[in-house]
């Protein structure tokens, strides 16, 4: 009776600290976030307004404090997420008046060429090499410019015209670079027709000549290997690594256990926002589209998680093999106790 006590007890603590106090670290450590949006316009101006909604309560509990310094920080922050929710809503805005339906591909190539986006990427499905090896450029700009070849595939339409239009406020970097320290992908604007048409032509050309099909590795290639390692894959950064991490601010993370360390519902959320996730953090949006997206992960699983199944397996047989051996051990103590009362 002594024992069954004994076990009850650890069962409640155990129950309490799954339970109730693990739940709580968990959201502190890792504040609920609203899922993958892939409509990247509704995506920024919801968490935009989470973000004045959050700021207002900060400033009412700091005023409630009646600590100046607490105030004025306060006001600042609701300042900063007013002023970035009006600068998203007006950049979005005029994203969304570009129609990608009256898009013209073959209008597209010739705008890209005389664009002089070929100074920097490269083509290879269309035979356009970049102007210079991915070292020399990673050099030259921090990282390497991508070859476009499946920009069409693996980006999201809107996106892609987001990121010709003002690459910085696309990929939500603003607080990373400014007019003293300008992004090396400057802004797109056009060869003096119509701005909107003119991007709406590229992205249709992009997207004339992207693949039908892209696999996991390949995405990860194109939209990651410019900064990151699949090391567990032979897969490394393609550039000069010390000009990459002077770029970002430190060296970015080899991925090859990124799955099991995060999980794959943190990545998504974390590819598709950056900002929702790890606000200030450096590293860009990717905006790729969500099966492109779900393409990476799997990827990332299957280098970095790939006995998951097998282990997964084999934890039911261990929690069989247990359960059989705690029943032989109290039949064996009631044996063994009988004989001593």
């Amino acid at each position: 009776m002594k024992e069954l006590k004994t076990l009850i007890i650890v069962l409640v603590a155990v129950g309490a600290l799954y339970w109730g106090v693990e739940p709580y670290a968990h959201t502190k450590l890792h504040p609920h976030v609203a899922p993958a949006n892939y409509d990247f316009a509704a995506e920024d101006l919801a968490l935009d307004k989470t973000n004045v909604t959050k700021a207002e309560a900060a400033l009412k509990v700091a005023e409630a404090s009646k600590n100046d310094d607490l105030i004025n920080s306060a006001k600042k922050t609701l300042n900063d997420a007013k002023a970035t929710n009006d600068k998203y809503t007006i950049f979005w805005s005029e994203i969304n008046k570009i129609d990608l339906s009256k898009g013209n591909a073959t209008t597209g190539a010739e705008t890209f060429m005389s664009a002089g986006c070929t100074a920097c990427h490269g083509l290879e499905v269309a035979n356009i090499p970049a102007a210079m090896d991915s070292k020399t450029s990673s050099e030259a700009y921090g990282v390497n410019p991508p070859d476009l070849s499946t920009a069409g595939a693996i980006y999201d339409g809107k996106f892609l015209a987001a990121l010709i239009k003002d690459p910085v406020m696309a990929m939500k970097v603003s607080h990373k670079f400014n007019d003293e320290h300008p992004h090396p992908m400057p802004g797109f604007f056009g060869l003096g027709g119509d701005l909107n048409q003119e991007i709406a032509d590229i992205v249709a050309y992009l997207k004339s000549i992207a693949p039908k099909e892209v696999d996991g590795k390949q995405v990860f290639k194109d939209a990651c290997q410019r900064c990151h390692d699949m090391k567990y894959d032979k897969v490394f950064t393609d550039g000069n690594k010390q000009s990459v991490a002077h770029f970002m601010g430190s060296t970015p993370p080899d991925l090859s256990m990124y799955i099991r360390s995060r999980n794959a519902d943190y990545l998504h959320n974390f590819i598709n926002d950056t900002q929702k996730m790890l606000p200030g953090t450096a590293m860009p949006r990717v905006g790729l589209n969500q099966a492109s997206e779900a393409k990476i992960i799997a990827y990332m699983e299957k280098v970095g998680d790939s006995k998951k199944s097998e282990r997964e397996k084999t934890s039911v047989y261990i929690m069989i093999y247990f359960v059989i051996l705690a029943v032989f051990a109290g039949l064996w103590k009631n044996k063994i106790w009988s004989s001593l009362h």
